[in-house]
């Protein structure tokens, strides 16, 4: 069995081993197979490794071609760009050329003319005078004194000849003055005996100068000998012989002359007879004024006889005119005695004054209906082309024309309606001057530029691929090393872990540097900037900066503008002027660090080191000042009154520096070190709107080349810590030019800007006028024509019109300041009407009456001039009206008529030039009390207290009428805020600058009239209605009124709130002080009103002392603003007493006065706003300013009333400037 088994196995082995024929071709045909397989998917495996590295060739193939067409694109782009700009550069200055040099020949041309005019005109009153002073009787003048007399005026307006002819009215004067004439023709030999004297004496230096006898060279002169006499009689020519003139008349004789002539017998020619002349002639007889003839020929009126060709032969042939002037027989000027004549030579009007030489350009004249004539200009050198127009067509798109100056009319041949005209054309020449090949070759030269850096740079890609085929052969071999060493997974890694480390080491040391982190930081988004303040996984961010400059800038007077306004105001201001800094600061690299209130801080120097730290600040300090100033005066349209008047104080200092990142809540960028608050004292210490530097920053400026902008300061500077430094000014942009003006032109002593504005200011020549008045007058004083019109004759867009071109008229006699009040209360006036649209768009009433019922009850309200009885205990309010207050819209969504904002805007802007120019009592004071009353009623608006009972009470259905109750009525009615605001506006109209008891005590007109009470107040109702009522202004009142309940409640509303400004009348006042015991205590009389009546006593008496106390309200605010309103105040008083119109001195009872005052009527009248409960915090803010006031007054008020005494009272200069306040308004 084991050897079968063996022989088995063997078998079986051997047949393994030893295959049959067969079985080894099927083997060896399936390892091809296999091979064949495996050789594919290597290849395909190979395939789709470099095929990514394939289409990357591609790709950056096809980008080379594309930079290489883009370069080359760009090469061409360049020098057609360049050849452009330039062509396009050398155009503007042809024109502008040609433009200068047309405008220069305009106004030399009109200047010669008028210079000629000038001298004609005094030469003429010189013969008028000479005749007078003579008694000579025209026509038979002649005077020895005019030869030289006219010669000097030749020589002012280079004219060749001058002489006069007197007129000869009919045949028997002319008799007369043929004898006359023969009798004195002495002249015409005094006249060549003194040209011979001239000569000789320029004759006999030159002779003396060839060393020859100068008498030798007298004898060759003629001798007057020899010059006939003139001819006897008048004539004139006829085929060129002399004939008598036997005519009626009249005529027109050439007398006297200079040059006197070589041939005098033109002499006693009559220029009448020539047809042109007689037409000159008639022409000067008709407009009493000198008249210029058209061009004439040198040879009429012998010209030979009259010129010296050896000294004007080079004008013989160019054209010239005669001038004509009247001369007059007494400073009547009604009779025409004589005809001053004179030659003018069109060549010497044309020529330039520049003594270098222009590219020529040609001057045609046209006379306008026949002839043209043409010179050539090239700076002073004019010469005469001939007599048409020889301009070059090709460059009429450049003519240049205006007319002949109308100074000088001119009569023609043609007839009157032809005028000359001038037209200026360039030449060939002028045209090459300006256009040179530079715009081509400069093109060829970028494009060889551009074509250069297409070369360097394709011979650098070049350079680049040879580089990089390197690299990768080098990276290949490398590849193939590492390939054998390490596994694949193991190479990658190496690979990344080498990259990692580059990274790190690049970063590692930067990273460690506390600038880069400090500038990594403020660069950073907020979420990186979140993850570095964790203090716990971080170090703080700071460093220290050796150079740096810091700015401080704090707004002046901010606190006592704040004071007055509403936080919305206030912040609308700081939003501006911060946001205006940040724009400048980012432009000029500068870093802002953060606000603290009003004070602005910055720095240069981090987190960017720069040695120029000291210049940036200085340019971002003079570009901030600058803009300050103009947002402040645009913003006071907005803002309200007093805004223009904001300044702002900038100080700086440069040293090192602290800086960093105050890691923890709320973290800020933050700034340490005494240069920080050195910086802080120097601002302080400085002046509104001037920059004050410390010495360090002021010798980095000078170092820097910006000494010219320092001013050192007067007086050392008392510093904090510091002790006493030397600082210096640095000039803002306004200070610099004033320096450079004043040093370019210095200033006409005596002559101020002061002086010229208090003198010339259309605010200061004021004249009293009546309460009906309505024409205002111009800056001349004479009246501008508004005349108004019937409601029922003009437009909407006629009155549109009308009331436009009236504001504009009128707010040009007012002052800048005026003007922008102006605009804020135009803005106020029209939001509240845009609210009184929209309630009564809501509440949907029925208009009850038309224009014309409203016109008769206006009427009727207009007769009665005593308002006082129109006062009333109760104004009634409308009611809640829940429905309407769901349908209300926005206000700011109603768009009003432009006639209704156009007569807002005349209506405005006549109330201000019916304001006197009181130091006090003036419209910037009505502006103030007006800002206050809206400040006050926005409060009431607002309803503080309701929302502060409840957080939900905003929310809640009952919100609205809870304010409605809560207000008594107040916050419903768009008209009652309306009519308080504009009672605001027109409470002191008028005002005389006195109060109502001295008018009284003075028996003034306006006292009788309004029954000695109330004077002030009911004269301002009076002149404001019937302002109001003018036709003008229709459209702006039915906008206010729609029915004749609203016109009747709208009238109380006035009559109420403007006499409520009368503090003074103890009858009113007690009057007011029951009314208010029966409104809010509780008195027995209140039980009797229903609860309506209860709800609009309240309202009427809040209303009251609202504008009570906006008319007092300085007293109410900041320090400051009570400063300043009190000495007006002073001021006015004073002016009053030293005009007699007030019996004793303001100064001895003003400290006691205003204590007694606060006591008695300030404090109590801040406390019943307060008790009044519906102005909310306004109340407490009256109130606290007034308890401040008081007790700051207490302290410093005497010193303060003695400097006041001293300012108006002993001060001679200023009781002057006080006394131009005493005049009335202007008409209105």
């Amino acid at each position: 069995m084991a050897k079968q088994d063996e022989s088995s196995t063997g078998d079986s082995s051997s047949t393994i081993q030893q295959p049959s024929s067969g079985d080894d071709e099927t083997v060896m045909s399936t390892d091809r197979s296999t091979g064949v397989a495996k050789s594919f998917s290597h290849r395909l495996t190979r395939a789709k490794i470099h095929e990514p590295a394939d289409i990357e060739r591609t790709t950056i193939i096809c980008l080379r071609h594309f930079i290489a067409f883009l370069m080359i694109v760009a090469t061409v782009a360049a020098a057609l760009i360049t050849w452009s700009i330039l062509e396009q550069v050398e155009s503007e200055d042809f024109e502008n050329k040609v433009e200068v040099i047309a405008e220069d020949i305009r106004i030399l041309s009109h200047q010669r003319i008028l210079k000629l005019l000038s001298n004609y005109r005094s030469l003429s009153w010189t013969i008028s005078g000479l005749a007078i002073n003579s008694q000579s009787e025209w026509p038979f003048f002649a005077d020895s004194s005019f030869p030289m007399i006219a010669t000097s005026v030749m020589n002012k307006t280079k004219t060749h000849v001058v002489f006069f002819a007197p007129v000869v009215h009919n045949l028997t004067e002319s008799e007369e003055w043929s004898r006359y004439s023969q009798a004195n023709q002495k002249w015409i030999k005094d006249g060549v005996e003194m040209k011979q004297m001239v000569d000789m004496a320029i004759s006999g230096r030159r002779l003396q100068e060839n060393n020859h006898d100068a008498h030798h060279g007298h004898q060759n002169h003629e001798t007057t000998d020899d010059i006939p006499d003139i001819f006897p009689d008048i004539f004139h020519l006829e085929a060129g012989e002399k004939v008598a003139e036997d005519g009626p008349g009249p005529f027109l004789p050439s007398w006297q002359m200079v040059e006197s002539p070589r041939d005098p017998s033109v002499i006693n020619y009559n220029l009448l007879s020539e047809s042109h002349f007689a037409d000159v002639f008639n022409a000067v007889v008709r407009t009493n004024s000198p008249t210029m003839t058209d061009l004439l020929d040198r040879t009429l009126l012998d010209w030979d006889s009259l010129l010296d060709h050896s000294q004007h032969a080079h004008h013989s042939t160019s054209p010239f005119s005669m001038v004509l002037y009247p001369v007059y027989k007494d400073v009547s000027r009604e009779e025409v005695v004589a005809m001053l004549m004179s030659d003018v030579d069109w060549i010497t009007l044309f020529a330039l004054g520049s003594d270098e030489a222009t590219p020529p350009v040609h001057v045609v004249v046209d006379e306008g209906c026949e002839r043209k004539f043409t010179f050539e200009v090239s700076g002073p050198r004019v010469e005469f082309v001939g007599y048409d127009d020889f301009r070059d067509p090709k460059f009429d798109v450049y003519e240049r024309s205006f007319p002949f100056p109308s100074d000088l009319p001119s009569v023609h041949l043609a007839g009157e309606e032809c005028s000359y005209s001038i037209h200026v054309y360039p030449t060939t020449e002028f045209w090459e001057a300006y256009h040179t090949g530079f715009p081509e070759l400069a093109a060829c030269i970028v494009g060889g530029v551009f074509l250069l850096m297409c070369i360097i740079l394709l011979g650098y890609d070049v350079a680049i691929r040879m580089r990089q085929r390197r690299i990768a052969r080098d990276a290949s071999r490398s590849e193939q090393i590492l390939s054998v060493l390490y596994p694949k997974i193991i190479r990658d890694r190496l690979f990344e872990q080498a990259e990692d480390g580059d990274r790190d080491r690049a970063n590692h040391s930067l990273a460690k540097a506390p600038k880069y982190r400090l500038k990594k930081f403020l660069g950073s988004a907020p979420a990186t900037q979140a993850r570095a303040l964790d203090i716990s996984d971080s170090k703080p961010i700071a460093d220290f900066f050796m150079d740096c400059t810091v700015l401080f800038a704090d707004i002046s007077g901010f606190t006592a503008w704040s004071s007055v306004r509403e936080p919305v105001q206030v912040f609308t201001l700081l939003e501006s002027v911060y946001h205006a800094f940040d724009v400048i600061a980012k432009r000029r690299q500068v870093f802002k660090v953060e606000t603290i209130g009003d004070c602005y801080l910055a720095v240069t120097g981090l987190p960017e080191p720069t040695k120029e730290h000291a210049t940036l600040m200085s340019f971002f300090a003079r570009e901030c000042v600058n803009k300050f100033k103009h947002l402040v005066g645009t913003l006071e349209t907005t803002l309200g009154p007093d805004t223009g008047d904001l300044g702002i104080r900038v100080g700086m200092h440069s040293g090192p520096v602290t800086a960093g990142v105050l890691r923890g809540d709320k973290s800020r960028f933050q700034l340490f070190g005494d240069t920080v608050n050195t910086a802080s004292r120097i601002e302080s210490t400085g002046r509104r709107n001037r920059i004050q530097v410390s010495e360090e920053t002021a010798d980095l400026l000078a170092k820097a080349g910006k000494r010219h902008l320092l001013e050192e300061r007067s007086a050392m500077v008392e510093v904090k810590g510091k002790g006493r430094l030397q600082t210096f000014w640095l000039l803002t942009v306004d200070e610099e030019r004033h320096r450079f003006q004043k040093i370019r032109r210095p200033s006409r002593p005596g002559l101020t800007i002061k002086s010229f504005s208090e003198k010339f200011s259309p605010m200061s020549k004021r004249k009293k006028t009546s309460i009906g008045s309505l024409s205002p007058r111009n800056k001349n004083g004479t009246e501008v024509s508004i005349s108004p019109h019937r409601t029922g004759t003009l437009s909407p867009r006629t009155r549109e019109r009308s009331a436009a071109s009236q504001f504009s008229q009128i707010e040009q006699l007012l002052p800048l300041k005026s003007r922008r009040l102006c605009q804020w209360n135009v803005d106020i006036l029209v939001r509240q009407l845009k609210q009184i649209v929209a309630f009564r768009k809501a509440s949907k009433r029925k208009k009850n009456a038309g224009r014309k019922n409203l016109a008769k009850q206006e009427k009727e309200f207009s007769k009665q001039r005593s308002t006082l009885d129109e006062v009333v205990e109760i104004i009634p309010l409308p009611g809640f009206d829940a429905e309407a207050n769901e349908r209300n819209q926005d206000p700011n969504d109603v768009e009003l008529p432009d006639e209704v904002v156009d007569q807002v805007k005349l209506f405005v802007a006549s109330i201000a030039m019916m304001y006197r120019n009181n130091p006090f009592h003036n419209f910037e004071h009505a502006s103030h009390v007006t800002m206050s009353v809206s400040k006050l009623l926005s409060r009431i608006v607002a309803a503080d207290d309701i929302l502060n009972r409840s957080e939900n009470a905003a929310n809640s259905k009952d919100f609205c009428c809870s304010i409605h109750d809560h207000t008594y009525g107040i916050t419903s009615d768009p008209m009652t805020q309306f009519t308080v605001i504009l009672a605001a506006l027109i409470h002191d109209v008028d005002h005389l600058g006195v109060s109502n008891a001295h008018l009284v005590k003075e028996g003034h007109e306006l006292a009788d009239l309004f029954e000695n009470k109330s004077v002030a107040e009911q004269n301002s109702i009076a002149m404001a209605w019937d302002l109001l009522m003018d036709p003008r202004f229709v459209d702006f009142r039915y906008m206010i009124n729609t029915d004749e309940f609203e016109l009747s409640r709208f009238r109380q509303l006035i009559a109420n709130t403007v006499l409520a400004t009368d503090i003074m009348d103890k009858e009113l006042q007690a009057l007011r002080r029951k009314r208010w015991e029966v409104a809010f205590k509780g008195s027995i009389h209140s039980h009797m009103d229903d609860t309506m009546d209860k709800v609009n006593r309240k309202a009427t008496i809040v209303i009251e002392h609202l504008i009570q106390a906006s008319d007092v309200s300085h007293t109410m605010q900041h320090w400051h603003v009570y400063c300043r309103w009190n000495e007006r105040l002073f001021q006015e008083m004073v002016v009053a007493y030293k005009s007699g119109r007030l019996d004793f001195n303001p100064a001895d009872k003003w400290y006691e006065g205003e204590l007694g005052f606060f006591d008695n009527y300030v404090i109590p009248l801040a406390k019943k706003l307060k008790d009044c409960g519906v102005f909310g915090v306004a109340s407490d803010e009256y109130l606290m300013y007034a308890q401040e006031n008081r007790r700051e007054f207490e302290e410093k008020g005497r010193e303060f009333v003695s400097e006041m005494e001293d300012r108006y009272i002993h001060c001679t200069e200023e009781l002057q400037k006080s006394s131009s306040h005493i005049p009335g308004p202007l008409p209105l």
